[in-house]
């Protein structure tokens, strides 16, 4: 997410999707993390709040709720998953500040054991303990709401079971995303307000704070007080975390043990924290959705991610660009996306999803490749021989198929069709209908065969489709179960046609598969949002018109 080298194609007028590698330039900063219209967004919508005093307040309201409701009045709890992107919000914008309240986003943003300042939030009120290991400090008390519990068995090395359990639970995460997977390690800590000793730990390895979050509504996060923070020109940083101390029932509910929430929630902050060293400002979609398929690939037996699919996501929402970010939680739902390549397209690889961050990475001006994120991925399948659209299109292929490793297993939402016919000799000919589909975006149709259908018919279905990223794609769906997928090949005016089989008795039903695959952006930077897709810009191929028409054929 950097300005990028945006190319003019004079002929058309427009943009062109180009990327560079040369020395960073202060740009736009990412939209604001999505939040209910509520107090805040209003006082930010008449100017009664700038970005950052809204980032700052917002920010507060993640653990001083009743005090903003006070000041502000009907003011929404933010969502339980939201705080490493609140947080992102302020750590990035404190530079806005001054004064006062500068110092109040300092004590939002400091470590429970900051002895500088009396932190906001997470903030251990007694002495601390530590215990590390290869790679991970995991910091707690024995007392206060923030304690863990003291009712365990405490083994032979004098640390608390939980402890323990938070301490293997992130080493295991970073051994399966960082030395197999080879994402790059979280930067260390050592320009932060961190100090070592007996309250700091290490600043050579990623600190992870125990405290009691479950009263504040939050499963856990991630962010950073890295002074880089404040530098417009640098977009890689250091983390730190903070897990709950026992993820009780009473909190979190009973939809998965503590041990699960624990789990999922490590694997998905822990990908954030190796996140910021490539670049924390990156476009949501990369950020929440490559972090929640990354519970999935951790941990894939738990399936809380499963719940952004119903929410917001390609399968419940395929009429909603895969890009989306911002509102409605869309960003979690488009981890299935990074799912699709790891299984179809790499062939069960995570690596490729660390590729595309690869590409993404903003961390060492002209060297580094810092494409922005559809751009990474559109870049990442033409280096593999493959064309994005496509691609594209068969990812909506799989989502109406439900072609996934655990689909069945746990409960993939069936993706809605827009329409529905009923072909057969009383009603052979459906004519020609238009429908419109933003970029990134899918729709699905379904034809079955009548019940007086011919055994040995055939369904001649017609397409126009428009320029830029389109695809249609016929599944015909067997009665013995079987399936048979053919991409249309359209001509240069977008009209392609193929005859199906339709048999009744042998075709259960044809469906077919429109899909705007079209990466065309304009005017990055320009588009906070909200909502906000990539690089903070806007397609150049929303609301084109797709024709679809069928016909039975004797």
């Amino acid at each position: 997410m950097r300005i990028l080298a945006l190319t003019a194609c004079l002929a058309a007028g427009l943009v062109t999707f180009a990327g560079t590698a040369g020395a960073q330039t202060p740009r736009a900063l990412p939209t604001l993390a999505p939040a209910p219209s509520d107090a805040l967004t209003e006082a930010l919508e008449t100017g009664e709040l700038t970005e950052a005093e809204y980032a700052l307040e917002r920010a507060r309201s993640l653990f001083q709720l009743v005090r903003v409701r006070r000041e502000f009045g009907a003011v929404a709890r933010p969502g339980p998953r939201d705080a490493t992107l609140i947080l992102r919000d302020l750590a990035a914008r404190t530079r806005e500040l001054s004064g006062a309240e500068r110092a109040v986003a300092e004590r939002i943003l400091a470590r429970p054991t900051d002895n500088r300042s009396v932190p906001i939030g997470t903030r251990y009120t007694v002495a601390s303990e530590f215990t590390c290991g290869a790679d991970i400090c995991v910091h707690w008390v024995e007392s206060t709401a923030d304690g863990v519990a003291l009712t365990d068995t405490t083994p032979a090395n004098g640390v608390w079971d939980w402890i323990d359990t938070v301490r293997a639970t992130w080493e295991n995460a970073w051994s399966e995303e960082i030395d197999t997977i080879g994402y790059r390690e979280p930067l260390d800590d050592s320009s932060s307000n961190q100090t070592d000793g007996p309250a700091g730990g290490n600043k050579h390895k990623l600190d992870v704070y125990v405290a009691d979050l479950g009263d504040d509504a939050v499963f856990g996060f991630c962010t950073s007080d890295d002074p880089n923070a404040n530098v417009p020109t640098i977009y890689s940083v250091s983390a730190y975390c903070v897990v709950d101390n026992d993820y009780s029932a009473s909190q979190y509910g009973i939809d998965h043990t503590a041990q699960e929430f624990l789990e999922v929630t490590s694997a998905h902050e822990f990908n954030h924290a190796s996140q910021f060293s490539y670049d924390w400002l990156d476009d949501y979609w990369l950020l929440e959705g490559t972090a929640t398929n990354m519970e999935e690939t951790v941990y894939p037996d738990v399936n809380d991610n499963v719940t952004f699919l119903e929410l917001w996501s390609p399968l419940s929402r395929p009429g909603s660009p895969l890009d989306r970010g911002g509102t409605g939680d869309s960003e979690y739902g488009s981890w299935i996306f990074w799912r699709f390549l790891q299984e179809t397209i790499a062939g069960d690889d995570p690596g490729i999803v660390r590729e595309i961050w690869e590409r993404a990475d903003a961390a060492f001006p002209g060297v580094s490749a810092d494409d922005y994120s559809l751009l990474a991925v559109k870049n990442e399948l033409t280096d593999r021989g493959l064309v994005f659209r496509d691609v594209f299109a068969q990812f909506g292929t799989a989502n109406r198929l439900l072609d996934y490793s655990d689909a069945a297993t746990a409960g993939y939402p069936l993706p809605p069709r827009t329409a529905a016919y009923g072909v057969g000799p009383g009603n052979p000919v459906i004519r020609w209908r238009s429908w419109t589909i933003n970029h990134l975006a899918t729709r699905f149709f379904s034809f079955t065969p009548g019940s007086a259908s011919p055994t040995d018919g055939r369904l001649r279905v017609e397409v126009r489709l428009p320029e830029h990223g389109a695809r249609a794609t016929v599944i015909v769906l067997y009665t013995d179960d079987s399936v048979e997928i053919r991409q249309l090949n359209q001509g240069a005016s977008g009209y392609a046609r193929w005859g199906s089989p339709f048999g009744r008795g042998d075709v259960k039903r044809v469906e077919v598969v429109l899909s705007n695959g079209s990466t065309r952006t304009a005017s990055c930077w320009t588009f906070p949002g909200p909502p906000s897709y990539s690089c903070l810009g806007r397609s150049l191929d929303d609301g084109r018109v797709f024709k679809l028409r069928a016909q039975l054929v004797p």
